[in-house]
C-alpha cells in the first residue's frame, strides 16, 4: 500500500490526465480510480499501475523536446516514493 499525503494525492490526479484519452480499458480504470479517491491516501497499486503512473509523470515533466526534466518539489517526492515502492515490491517477489 502505498501510503501517500494529500499533496501527492493532487499531484497524482494531476498526472492522471494524461491518461483520460486513453484507448486502454486499464489505463481507464486506474484514472477513474484515481480521481475518485478524495480522502483516502492509502492505495494499492500493482506495479503494471505504477509504470503507467511513472509514465504520465514523464510525459508531464519532460521538457521541451523531450530533453532535461522539470520537477516541482512535491513531484520529485512522490516519484522517489513510487520508486521505492516499486523496489520494496521487487525485493518482496524475490525468493531467497
Amino acid at each position: 500500500m502505498l501510503n501517500l499525503t494529500s499533496s501527492e494525492v493532487r499531484v497524482l490526479r494531476v498526472w492522471a490526465e494524461r491518461g483520460e484519452e486513453s484507448p486502454f480499458p486499464q489505463e481507464m480504470a486506474l484514472v477513474r480510480r484515481i480521481k475518485k479517491n478524495i480522502a483516502n491516501r492509502n492505495m494499492d497499486f500493482t506495479a503494471k499501475e505504477l509504470a503507467v503512473v511513472l509514465h504520465w509523470a514523464d510525459k508531464e515533466t519532460r521538457g521541451h523536446h523531450g530533453m532535461d526534466r522539470y520537477l516541482l518539489e512535491q513531484e520529485d517526492l512522490l516519484l522517489n516514493k513510487i520508486e521505492n515502492y516499486l523496489d520494496e515490491m521487487d525485493d518482496r517477489s524475490v525468493v531467497p
